[in-house]
């Protein structure tokens, strides 16, 4: 073999992205773009061992992973075991036989290292159910895999998984469910990353590759990106102008034909998922930025904190606003192993507002859970207490009443369920108008409210529904005290006639005869 040869084989050795020019070039006939795919080439040829990627849809990651990665791995015997896993067996078989086809008719694979005989793994090599689907390419074993099935324990040869390719795993219909989710990750961690070698010599050369499209906040991709010990990087095809991020892959023109055809369609979340690696859109979502509005203690007139104009609000002195107390318990049996959101909420009917005063979202015991409840209503002078007790009935009841007869501090409690089943999107959802009216503001100085506001945004595939949930039945409390908004011609922009006028206290009983 001549020096120039040789030359080209040590680079493809190293780099995927010379593997895949040189050997898939028909495959890979568009340019790359640095930006996008000499990022995804960075990483998998990285040190890191664990790396994750969220690219978009359409830059071919597929092809680069499931192909080329996989190639350079086998040809130049980087490891004699690689597991590549997909959402289901059949579409990693596909990909697997893909890869399988290149292998014995590419002529540049074959003028390199020589025609191959394709072989099946034997019982003797390779003991398992799902053997038919796996074979062997110069003494490499390939192991297709689908979501949730078996890796942890199984050996070739002796030998453990050297390189495991996790792509397009999470199913975009079914991530929206909680437990669908927790099992994912669950399996992820107990099972795939378990199945690697983890003594010896070869606990240093093993390496798993998890690309994917971001499809929900608390997908399996989204906690691999948070995670430090995780290589990662989130790609997008496009800024929030929608000026392409590879013009040489991807023209500002082609990006907007995608956008335009995503509209018509009434797909936008699709288009942000596919394309920015964004769990909805941010330009039609149901909640957005713009619709926040803010008030802080008085210090005078309006004022701007930052680009955020705050509204000078002294609710205390205010005998108009009415603040109720809202707890949304956790649904879980052990109820301190997920959030429990409590909100308090000042209720202003004569001039159209609403003040998100306080938030509370943590992990909390049963007694944590009364503390905080008891210790915010004394806080914010409220009289009435609101607790969503679906599922919990008198395990929440017995409980909260015996507290308040304990503490001797008495409120009204008005036990909240969803109105005729409602489920809990449907329920936030209602919000909305509350927001684009510009009656809800948020309080400027409490760190809750950023927690509220990301779920929110990030509605319906928010990682977690707590804090929202429990706003979101504000409007059932007002429906049960039958509280309206004052007719608009009463409601005047100048607060200065109001001043001296004596209010009438708010009636002892929320729910009005």
């Amino acid at each position: 073999m001549d020096k120039e040869l040789e030359i080209i084989l040590s680079k493809c050795a190293l780099s995927t992205r010379m593997t895949a020019l040189t050997f898939f070039p028909e495959r890979f006939y568009m340019p790359f773009a640095d930006d996008i795919h000499g990022k995804i080439f960075d990483l998998i040829d990285g040190p890191e061992q664990k790396v994750a990627i969220a690219a978009p849809r359409g830059y071919g990651k597929t092809s680069i992973v499931a192909l080329a990665l996989m190639a350079r791995w086998i040809l130049f015997r980087q490891t004699g075991f690689i597991v590549y896993i997909n959402k289901s067996h059949d579409a990693a078989s596909l990909q697997t036989e893909n890869l399988r086809r290149e292998l014995v008719t590419n002529k540049e694979i074959r003028a390199f290292f020589g025609s191959f005989k394709q072989r099946d793994a034997n019982k003797a090599e390779f003991d398992e159910v799902f053997s038919k689907k796996a074979w062997v390419a110069f003494d490499t074993l390939v192991w297709p895999r689908g979501a949730g099935q078996q890796v942890r324990g199984v050996l070739f040869k002796n030998d453990r998984p050297g390189l495991i390719v996790i792509d397009d795993l999470e199913d975009p219909e079914q991530i929206v469910n909680d437990e669908y989710r927790r099992k994912q990750y669950e399996w992820l961690y107990a099972d795939v990353v378990k199945s690697v070698p983890r003594i010896g010599e070869m606990a240093k050369s093993w390496k798993i590759v998890y690309i994917d499209t971001l499809k929900h906040e608390d997908s399996v991709l989204q906690k691999l990106l948070d995670s430090p010990e995780w290589a990662s990087v989130r790609l997008e095809a496009c800024d929030d102008n929608f000026q392409s991020s590879a013009p040489e892959f991807m023209s500002n023109e082609d990006v907007m034909k995608e956008w335009n055809q995503h509209v018509t369609a009434g797909q936008t979340d699709v288009f942000f998922r596919e394309l920015r690696n964004l769990p909805i859109s941010t330009k039609d979502s149901s909640f957005r930025t713009d619709y926040f509005h803010y008030y802080n203690i008085p210090f005078g007139n309006a004022r701007k904190e930052g680009d955020v104009e705050t509204l000078d609000v002294d609710i205390q002195q205010n005998q108009n606003i009415e603040t109720v107390i809202i707890l949304d318990p956790a649904k879980t049996v052990k109820i301190h192993s997920a959030e429990s959101a409590i909100i308090g909420i000042g209720i202003d009917l004569a001039s159209a507002k609403v003040y998100i005063r306080d938030v509370i979202s943590e992990k909390m015991y049963p007694d944590e859970i009364y503390t905080a409840l008891f210790g915010m209503a004394q806080m914010l002078g409220a009289k009435v207490l609101g607790i969503e007790e679906t599922s919990l009935n008198e395990f929440i009841k017995q409980p909260i009443k015996n507290e308040m007869f304990k503490r001797g501090t008495f409120y009204e409690l008005i036990w909240l369920k969803a109105r005729g089943g409602m489920k809990k999107e449907h329920r936030i959802k209602e919000l909305v108008p509350y927001y684009r009216g510009g009656y809800i503001y948020h309080n400027a100085a409490c760190a809750g409210i950023r927690k509220l506001e990301q779920q929110l945004l990030m509605f319906p595939r928010s990682a977690l529904w707590d804090v929202m949930d429990a706003e979101a039945y504000l409007i059932e409390m007002l429906e049960l005290g039958e509280r309206y908004f004052s007719p608009e011609d009463d409601i005047k922009d100048d607060e200065a006639e109001f001043k001296g006028i004596s209010y009438e206290k708010a009636i002892s009983n929320w729910r009005t005869a």
